[in-house]
């Protein structure tokens, strides 16, 4: 013999609830939204307020797999042995400008105040 279901008959349309949490200012808590929505006679949990922002950060966050960069393990990035590092290039870049002169004078001192340690 077949149960009957017993459950109540809401008069919200589907996803009532999913878009009355969307509307909410990302920075309002979850606490603060369950209470907006008591207050508008919806009611809704802390834990649906969380799965819903859960959900909805991961599926605006996730890159698609053909277009995400390979990723590189931990470490420094490796430098283009042919030219240098970024910061050899860029002290190179900074001589230039200033001159060799006056760049061994500012080494000159730098390293003074390392002895000077």
């Amino acid at each position: 013999m077949a149960s009957k279901k017993t459950g109540k008959k809401t008069s919200e349309k589907f996803g009532a609830k999913a878009d009355f949490i969307r509307n909410q200012p990302e920075n309002m808590s979850a606490k603060d939204i369950v209470d907006a929505a008591a207050k508008q006679g919806i009611k809704i949990s802390v834990n649906h307020v969380y799965n819903l922002r859960t959900a909805a950060a991961k599926k605006s966050d996730a890159p698609l797999s053909s277009l995400a960069a390979p990723k590189r393990g931990p470490g420094r990035p490796r430098a283009n042995a042919a030219t240098g590092s970024n910061v050899e290039q860029q002290l190179r870049a900074a001589i230039a400008e200033v001159g060799l002169q006056r760049a061994r004078e500012i080494f000159d001192a730098v390293a003074a105040a390392f002895r000077g340690r």
